[in-house]
């Protein structure tokens, strides 16, 4: 049997504010490990003090973890004041690691804000979510609620035309980048997953839900395809 293959996982940045004041830490919930662990994956954390080459010579697929908001300089709509905007530094990290397993084929899993930068970052808009219709959760809190899968898509071979998803999200994406295709919506229309050629993305939160095997299974076996 192959070795099992090496998903990297980017990380936040706390630059002293939350964890320990006047500390910087980096940090990620432990359930992407976990996930990657059960999904037959060995999980390495990548923080922007390495190279983007560095993980992409160590790691044959990436899981753009979830994080704070986008800010308005992408094109994001303006965040409430109880939100706080992803560090820049991981941002403009974050969109150099994409731009290289993009060029190199490497597989992509972006899970809310990743799922997000990712249509940011190759030409697509996000929107703010209406106040009314489907709780989407957001500000650290996951709600629960149900999503339509496309037919004829990668995510619906995975998981079937419906699924119960755990979300956590305020911001949400209006024109899908060209090149993107859309792999589900919320029953409020708001676009769930997107997919592309080796990329998904969901706005919602696998390693929190039943839907977490098959996609991060998903994502290991992909990479094993490449070696």
């Amino acid at each position: 049997m192959s070795a099992a293959p090496t998903i990297g996982i980017t990380v936040s940045l706390d630059p002293g504010a939350k964890i320990r004041p006047g500390h910087p830490y980096l940090y990620v919930g432990r359930g992407y490990a976990r996930s990657v662990r059960a999904a037959g994956g060995v999980p390495l954390l990548v923080p922007p003090d390495a190279e983007p080459e560095d993980a992409l010579r160590l790691c044959g697929g990436f899981v753009i973890s979830g994080g704070g908001m986008l800010p308005e300089r992408l094109g994001a709509p303006p965040a409430q004041a109880s939100e706080q905007d992803e560090a820049e530094e991981r941002i403009d990290w974050d969109r150099r690691l994409i731009d290289g397993a993009l060029a190199r084929g490497r597989p992509l899993l972006g899970v809310c804000y990743g799922m997000q930068l990712l249509n940011l970052h190759l030409g697509g808009t996000l929107l703010e979510l209406p106040a009314a219709g489907v709780d989407h959760g957001g500000g650290g809190r996951v709600a629960e609620h149900a999503v339509a899968i496309c037919g004829e898509t990668a995510l619906f071979a995975l998981l079937g035309a419906r699924a119960q998803v755990a979300s956590s999200h305020r911001q949400g994406l209006g024109r899908v980048a060209a090149g993107l295709r859309v792999a589900a919506t919320a029953p409020d229309g708001v676009v769930e997953a997107i997919e592309a050629a080796g990329a998904l993305g969901v706005e919602w939160h696998p390693e929190l839900d039943a839907t977490g095997p098959a996609i991060y299974r998903e994502l290991v076996r992909r990479v094993r395809e490449r070696a």
